[in-house]
């Protein structure tokens, strides 16, 4: 499996890419229409620093995989990471590639001194949240999602 992929951090060049994973995973979780986000605004993002991430990389297909994080703060536990997205197109799925990119997260976060990698998972997608418990993660239900729009949405 090693040799037939890496992960390594993505880059200017990789932005469509990623674009295109998010827009897969969008699809997957029943809501394309909820990309609004364009390649030029990716790309200024990464450049302000504004998140970072890994592609898997396959040695035919080419990325077939990301993992889109940035660094969080949480008052009790110190500094953190929070992992946005994760996403391993359909056809890799299976494979142990999701592992791999969770893992390479993981160190990430870690070697950057964070205590703990955050993110969520929608509650009907029972395949990951198995695979995030057998991975290790605490999954909790008892804090709800809060969004506050700071500029008017289209």
């Amino acid at each position: 499996m090693g040799a037939e992929v890496e992960i390594i951090r993505g880059c200017a060049e990789d932005i469509s890419d990623l674009l295109r994973l998010i827009k897969v995973l969008a699809d997957f979780e029943k809501a394309p229409e909820e990309v609004i986000t364009t390649e030029a605004e990716l790309l200024e993002d990464w450049e302000l620093g504004r998140f970072e991430y890994l592609v898997l990389k396959h040695a035919q297909d080419g990325i077939i995989g990301i993992s889109l994080f940035y660094p969080r703060y949480s008052t009790w536990k110190g500094a953190c990471y929070y992992l946005e997205d994760l996403i391993v197109v359909p056809e890799h799925r299976g494979k142990g590639y999701g592992k791999m990119l969770l893992e390479a997260t993981a160190d990430y976060a870690r070697k950057a001194g964070a205590k703990r990698l955050d993110w969520q998972v929608l509650d009907w997608n029972e395949p990951a949240v198995r695979f995030y418990e057998k991975m290790g993660a605490g999954i909790e239900t008892e804090w709800w999602n809060c969004k506050w729009w700071l500029n008017k949405q289209e």
